[in-house]
């Protein structure tokens, strides 16, 4: 079917030269004011393209297209001003107002005809590539509902945790997991995937998987570490890899083993307020078939009132306007009013916030406190 063109113009003459040029590859509709051209345009069968001049009684070409502008009905309808007015301010204005071109008289018939021929191409161009924008987001949902259906079917175990979530996109990089095993060890881990977003999100539930199912065979930390590494090298593409942390408590909850594989150092701060630092061993997972992961461990012992922290980069990389970062100090700070005054975790996002002056971070940000 041919393409739509509506004529807005007040002048019999310049409408019918416009109807000769146009005439036959187009159906042509036209309108003498700026009231029927709204009407035109607003109809059941809105046109294609609109050529609109600007001088006109009544309403002028520039508020016929602020109106269709407004319109969520007509805004995608392209619009182009024909007009006698040359001067580079009207020209400015009618395309502020958001007309696709601006031609002057006396017109060119071969240019007029190009433009039009190329914006009703465009027209159409934008119109796929919206319908495909529609369908990557419907697939996208889709798929993210199923990593975090997938992500949620081992049930998270917050005994003995209060912890502080806060990602980038519902498909966040950063991932938290806890369980118990039969024999009552506690596992803690939090990861952190390169980036954030689907491609960040997509190697969770294999780890949740693997983390879980090992866990009830009462499978040692270092081989639940070397399992989700060698499972991520066989299955991810180069470039995706998990930095992660991973507690495995004693029955007792006296004694830890700890694995740091490149996330900042985890901080123990002990009832009297002294600090231990466990930094990164280790490189992180989904890199190298081969790491030496027993040579990473780090044992821990703890005591009633110690804390024992895990967190993503998300906190300390947050930046301020002068692009200086949160940094761990402040962070320490914070941890320690939390432990001695019992404040709650949340409290962080109001710091950050204040900090960063925002409160949509650059990065997802994961707070774990375990507790002996």
């Amino acid at each position: 079917m041919k393409n739509r063109i509506l004529i807005v113009d007040d002048e019999k003459a310049n409408i019918d030269v416009l109807i000769g040029l146009l005439g036959q590859e187009y159906k042509t509709v036209i309108a003498k004011g700026g009231s029927q051209a709204l009407a035109r345009a607003r109809s059941d069968t809105p046109p294609d393209l609109i050529l609109l001049d600007i001088m006109m009684p009544e309403m002028d070409g520039y508020e016929v297209c602020r109106q269709l502008k407004a319109d969520e009905k007509t805004r995608d309808i392209p619009v182009i001003f024909l007009t006698a007015k040359s001067e580079v301010e009207d020209e400015t204005k009618g395309l502020g107002l958001g007309a696709v071109d601006y031609i002057t008289k006396p017109i060119s018939p071969p240019i007029l005809k190009e433009r039009v021929k190329n914006h009703l191409a465009l027209k159409v161009a934008h119109h796929k590539l919206d319908q495909h924008n529609q369908q990557l987001l419907a697939e996208r949902q889709l798929i993210e509902d199923i990593i975090l259906s997938m992500r949620g079917s081992d049930a998270f175990d917050d005994r003995n945790l209060r912890y502080l979530i806060s990602p980038v996109e519902k498909t966040a990089g950063d991932m938290l997991l806890s369980t118990f095993t039969p024999a009552g060890r506690q596992l803690v881990m939090l990861g952190d995937f390169t980036g954030h977003g689907l491609p960040a999100a997509i190697g969770g539930p294999l780890a949740t998987y693997i983390l879980h199912a090992l866990a009830q065979r009462e499978i040692s930390g270092e081989r639940i570490l070397q399992e989700i590494n060698d499972q991520l090298c066989a299955r991810l593409p180069v470039g995706f890899f998990l930095a992660v942390t991973l507690v495995d408590l004693s029955p007792s909850r006296r004694e830890a083993k700890l694995w740091n594989s490149a996330l900042p150092d985890s901080l123990l701060i002990r009832k009297s307020g002294e600090l231990e630092r466990y930094p990164s061993t280790l490189l992180p997972l989904g890199i190298l078939n081969s790491m030496d992961i027993a040579g990473g461990m780090q044992t821990l012992s703890l005591e009633e009132g110690d804390r024992l922290y895990s967190f993503s980069d998300g906190i300390v990389e947050a930046m301020d306007a002068d692009e200086g970062m949160f940094g761990v100090d402040r962070l320490i700070d914070f941890l320690r009013k939390s432990q001695a005054q019992n404040l709650p975790l949340d409290d962080l996002m109001k710091i950050l916030n204040q900090y960063a002056n925002t409160a949509n971070h650059e990065d997802d940000i994961t707070l774990v406190e375990i507790q002996p």
